[in-house]
């Protein structure tokens, strides 16, 4: 069953991944529910990414992808997520690189 919770794995730069995931007790319909998220990473790969979503978190029910094109300009919330950003830690490792 899906938690309901939105999520986003986003390529930062070239193999560098991260995913923000909604807060559990996010507001619903926030106008951004990036300000209510939890970001992890770096991950090296969108499959490393998504494996530790799988392997960390109840199903989010979907998620967007966005992939690294030529430059990337974060905006003020994604930079403040990618800033507090939890690096992902043993035991977990990815089954996909």
């Amino acid at each position: 069953m899906s938690s309901g919770s939105a999520c986003e794995v986003v390529e930062v730069a070239p193999g560098r991944w991260y995913y923000l995931i909604e807060d559990g007790d996010a507001p619903r319909n926030a106008f951004d529910w990036r300000e209510h998220a939890t970001a992890c990473g770096p991950f090296g790969s969108w499959e490393a990414a998504d494996d530790h979503v799988t392997a960390c978190h109840g199903n989010p029910g979907g998620m967007e992808v966005t992939r690294f094109e030529g430059s990337f300009e974060p905006d003020a919330v994604l930079a403040r997520l990618i800033e507090e950003a939890h690096a992902p830690s043993p035991p977990w490792s990815a089954t996909r690189t």
